[in-house]
Parts: C-alpha cells; sequence; structure tokens
C-alpha cells in the first residue's frame, strides 16, 4: 500500500476559513462546515494530550464518512467469491484501518492555512468541494472531497483527492492486486495488523 494521502479531517477542518460558505444555504457545505468546525476545535483545543485528541477524531471521522459504501466499492467484484466470515471480518478490519489510518497523527496539524473554492455536484448527484491547503514550509495541496446523502443517515463524506489521486480508486487498485496475488485473507490480516500499527503510532 502506498503512503497514507493527506489527513482526511484536515482537508475537512479546511472548510471553516472561508466566509463564503457562512452565507451558502448548500446542505453539503453546511455539513462540511460544521464538520471543519469541530474537527478544528479538537486538534486546537488547550486540554487533552495527543491520545485523547486522537480518540475524539476517530470518533469524528466514523460519525461522519461513509465507511461502509467505501468499504465495498474498495473491495468491488472481490466480495463475489468471498464467504460471509471473510466479509464479515474485511468490514471489521478496513473499518479499524481507515479510522486509525487517517487520523493517526492529525492532532499535530494545528498551524495549517486554508483556501476554500468551489463546490461543484459530481456525477451520482452528491457535491464536490475543491479547496487549497497551505502547509508551513512546504507546497501547498490542492483537494477535493465528496459529499453524498445516506438518507435516513444524512450527509457523509464518501471519497478525497488529493492533487487528482483519488483515495477510494487508488485503494481499490491496491487491494485487488493483493487479493490476486496472495488472496483475501492475507488482505484481512494485512488490514488487521495496520490498524495496530496505525495505533502505536498515535499513541
Amino acid at each position: 500500500m502506498k503512503p497514507k494521502l493527506l489527513s482526511f479531517l484536515l482537508a475537512i477542518a479546511a472548510i471553516i476559513a472561508s466566509p463564503c460558505f457562512a452565507a451558502d444555504k448548500n446542505p453539503a457545505a453546511e455539513f462540511a462546515d460544521n464538520l471543519g468546525k469541530q474537527a478544528l476545535a479538537i486538534i486546537t483545543k488547550e486540554e487533552g494530550n495527543k491520545q485523547e485528541k486522537t480518540l475524539q477524531l476517530q470518533k469524528l471521522f466514523a460519525d461522519n464518512v461513509d465507511i461502509e459504501s467505501i468499504a465495498k466499492f474498495v473491495l468491488g467484484r472481490n466480495s463475489k467469491s468471498a464467504s460471509e466470515a471473510q466479509i464479515k471480518l474485511y468490514m471489521q478490519n478496513y473499518r479499524d484501518f481507515i479510522i486509525k489510518h487517517y487520523t493517526a497523527n492529525l492532532a499535530e496539524f494545528k498551524d495549517a492555512d486554508f483556501e476554500v473554492g468551489k463546490v461543484s455536484k459530481d456525477e451520482r448527484g452528491g457535491y464536490v468541494v475543491t479547496m487549497r491547503i497551505k502547509r508551513p514550509q512546504a507546497q501547498d495541496v490542492i483537494v477535493d472531497y465528496t459529499i453524498r446523502d445516506k438518507e435516513k443517515e444524512g450527509l457523509k463524506v464518501y471519497d478525497i483527492t488529493v492533487e487528482g489521486v483519488s483515495m477510494i480508486t487508488t485503494q481499490r487498485s491496491e487491494f485487488s492486486s493483493v487479493i490476486e496475488q496472495k488472496g483475501l485473507d492475507y488482505l484481512i490480516t494485512t488490514l488487521g495488523e495496520r490498524s495496530k500499527q496505525e495505533e502505536a503510532t498515535s499513541n
């Protein structure tokens, strides 16, 4: 698997820097604005250590990201040949992996500056928000993230694209390659191991 993309919630937190969203009644913009405020509040608050902040960010991520749909998309056609037990363990390990992977070091990002651009419709009726993330002593990063309506669950983040590279399509390609070479059980075990590594890194 390739090195992690820029943290998902760091991108979301960027939204609050743009005053144009305050007047925008687009539901996806309001959802993202609120989510960004919550993320930034956790990252910048004085009380709490890194581990406590990471746990709070993990809950925020789990509550607002469509992990189940992402997991199914990433597994793709490989789900057809998987057993019920394999699917259950894969979904569990993938959930742990993606939550810990994208929040592992987020609590340390305090000094980034952000510039939010356009909001546009995606091909499935969701929304894509484009933003520029400015980091001290590093190049700016262009990020697009996709928000879709889960009906009863409401709006959820579905994908993040960093400099043209989609998180979910990249993972789908990587996972398919791993399964083809070493099998689904190997992928499932690897996801579990990566979750433990990410947790150790964040402590």
